[in-house]
């Protein structure tokens, strides 16, 4: 193996292939593998290929060998987020049956949505991971801490909500300050808690009520099968109720306002400048550059005539 690596008959990663698989294998067991055979199927294969070789080879040689070197693997495994600068950093290392089960389930929402969708796969993927995060929370399924179910804190003042000028940035539990037009999607479908200071200190937290209620959502459903974006095959179970008119601009919550979005849909509309109108024969979707932009007053102030 070695001289046909430095007469470069086979690359490095083939090598590692085959010196790590026959280091595997018990020693009477090896005579069955000769370098020949293998620097031969190097030759005519990917490492890939050869990975998957050598994988079969070896479990019908030596399978318990086979089944300690999968148990190794998942010995293996660590996920770690961190955040900094307002960005959150994922890395780790799945084994075979976690990593086949999460590349499933974000390949199948990592499909482009719609002829207007411009995202990269690799951004694709992170919204991805991100739905998958949204779903399980909405499921409600999640194991719950000191009585209450996982999800996203965002402190917040009307004033901010409405995104005047001048307000304080809204922030997210752990203190990130977050966009207003997120808080403004959010709050479409959040569970809404007044919250009174006085001298820094809370003293009025008022009762937590959902912005839409569980009957409009039944209804919303009944009326819709997916995301009511053009092209979007979102089951409705994946998506979130829209106010056509913004709830924190004063749109109502009555179920003829309601749309239901998907993750992608609901946040191109408030983070990404579309525009959602209704027409006679339903609503129109406006891309940014064919809307109008609107400056908004904040608290005391006034625009120049």
């Amino acid at each position: 193996v070695a001289e046909a690596l430095s007469s470069g008959e086979i690359g490095y990663q083939a090598t590692s292939v085959i010196c790590h698989f026959r280091d595997l294998l018990r020693e009477d067991l090896r005579e069955l593998c000769s370098e020949e055979q293998w620097i031969g199927h190097a030759k005519q294969s990917t490492v890939k290929n050869l990975h998957w070789l050598a994988d079969h080879v070896r479990y019908m040689l030596d399978p318990d060998s086979f089944d300690h070197g999968i148990e190794e693997d998942y010995e293996k495994r660590f996920l770690s987020i961190s955040e900094s600068s307002g960005m959150f950093h994922i890395s780790g290392v799945l084994d075979r049956e976690g990593g086949s089960a999460l590349k499933a389930a974000i390949e199948s929402l990592a499909k482009r949505i719609g002829t207007g969708d411009e995202r990269t796969p690799k951004q694709r993927h992170a919204d991805a991971l991100v739905e998958v995060a949204h779903q399980a929370m909405n499921q409600g399924t999640l194991p719950r801490s000191n009585g209450v179910r996982p999800h996203i804190t965002v402190h917040t003042t009307v004033e901010g909500l409405k995104r005047e000028l001048g307000a304080p940035a809204s922030e997210l539990q752990d203190g990130l300050p977050i966009s207003s037009k997120t808080v403004q999607r959010l709050a479409c479908d959040g569970t809404l808690a007044r919250v009174l200071k006085a001298d820094s200190q809370v003293v009025d937290v008022g009762r937590a009520t959902r912005v839409v209620s569980p009957a409009q959502w039944r209804g919303l459903k009944a009326r819709h099968r997916c995301c009511a974006a053009p092209g979007c095959d979102r089951p409705i179970n994946w998506t979130s109720p829209h106010h056509v008119e913004f709830w924190a601009h004063g749109g109502k919550t009555n179920l003829s306002d309601l749309l239901p979005l998907c993750y992608f849909h609901h946040r191109l509309v408030h983070e990404g400048g579309w525009q959602v109108v209704r027409v006679a024969n339903g609503v129109k979707f406006i891309p940014p550059d064919r809307i109008v932009p609107r400056r908004v007053r904040g608290p005391g102030m006034r625009w120049a005539a």
